[in-house]
């Protein structure tokens, strides 16, 4: 039986590596073996490399393919399993649609729109779905406090506007620590997005499609113990809290699981994609972000919402592969 050659990519740019790393580990162990030949890429830089048996195999970038022995190896699939740049952002997306290689994440162009987080909630206020107002800063600028405070007020946060993981993060609650939360978000970006904050609790979905049907997996609420869902309390169990399918009420619940439903459509996403919002205390529904490469490891949030679903893992990324292919 002729096995489906997949290229699992590991890695990236960012500050994500180590995340992204296990994500990739994961998606492997849950990868039909007679159904998939698995090969991992480790991306890093310029060094796109396959490991195997204490060798290194450098990956030839001009048409995507090893060479192992004497046989060329071409792949039929990519599986995006890298966080942040280069996977997160449109640039290997545009890479692998110059070479026509299917890729189980967004076109490029979605890819790179809902990476920058300025511009994804301009297009999502547009489609007529709740965002904090914000502010957008630029490593050439000179801060102007008064002015960034006048749209947003306190207390506000302070993110990197191109990154994932809430790394670099901060909550300023008084304006003088507004320049050294902004100080920190530049070390990790070249552009900082500084919004209002919006109090209230705090709930993602995971959308997918599987043929002609968007699933919808199970909610999660997120409660940490911290100031908020940094990275810190993303990855440490003992600060959070993720509770799958709370109870919110059916009208809440509805109104999260559409939103979802329409912002996977009108931005035109592909593959596991997983949306975040606030819900304030008059049950308004506020976009934080969308994550179209989003965490796979044990720990990760859509691992438990396939799970509560009644989903294997192993049939769900058989379905989202069968999927791309499907639809290249």
């Amino acid at each position: 039986m002729h096995k489906i050659k997949i290229a699992l990519l590991t890695g990236g740019d960012s500050s994500e590596y180590e995340i992204s790393l296990k994500s990739a580990e994961e998606i492997r162990s849950h990868l039909d073996e007679s159904l998939y030949s698995v090969f991992l890429i480790y991306v890093r830089d310029n060094e796109w490399c396959y490991r195997s048996e204490g060798r290194t195999i450098m990956v030839d970038k001009n048409d995507f393919s090893l060479l192992l022995g004497a046989k060329r190896v071409r792949f039929d699939l990519v599986f995006m399993a890298i966080h942040g740049t280069p996977g997160e952002d449109g640039k290997l997306q545009s890479y692998f649609e110059m070479l026509g290689i299917p890729f189980t994440s967004c076109n490029s162009f979605t890819a790179s729109l809902t990476f920058n987080k300025y511009f994804c909630v301009n297009v999502v206020r547009s489609i007529g779905v709740k965002c904090a107002p914000g502010v957008i800063l630029y490593a050439h600028q000179s801060l102007d406090e008064k002015a960034i405070l006048a749209v947003t007020g306190l207390p506000c946060f302070v993110k990197p506007n191109k990154g994932g993981s809430s790394v670099g993060m901060s909550k300023v609650t008084e304006a003088h620590a507004l320049a050294r939360a902004v100080q920190r978000a530049f070390e990790e970006d070249d552009e900082v997005l500084v919004e209002s904050f919006i109090g209230g609790r705090e709930f993602t979905c995971g959308v997918y499609r599987e043929g002609s049907t968007l699933r919808i997996l199970p909610l999660v609420e997120i409660v940490t113990r911290k100031d908020f869902f940094d990275f810190e309390a993303k990855y440490d169990p003992s600060l959070t809290r993720e509770i799958v399918s709370p109870s919110i009420g059916n009208n809440l619940e509805v109104k999260i699981k559409e939103t979802s439903a329409l912002l996977y459509e009108r931005l035109h996403c592909a593959g596991i994609v997983r949306f975040d919002y606030i819900v304030d205390a008059n049950d308004e529904v506020w976009f934080l972000e969308v994550n179209t490469v989003p965490g796979m490891t044990k720990e990760s949030l859509v691992p438990k919402m396939i799970r509560e679903s009644g989903i294997s893992m192993k049939t769900f990324y058989t379905s989202l592969v069968n999927h791309t292919l499907s639809n290249p």
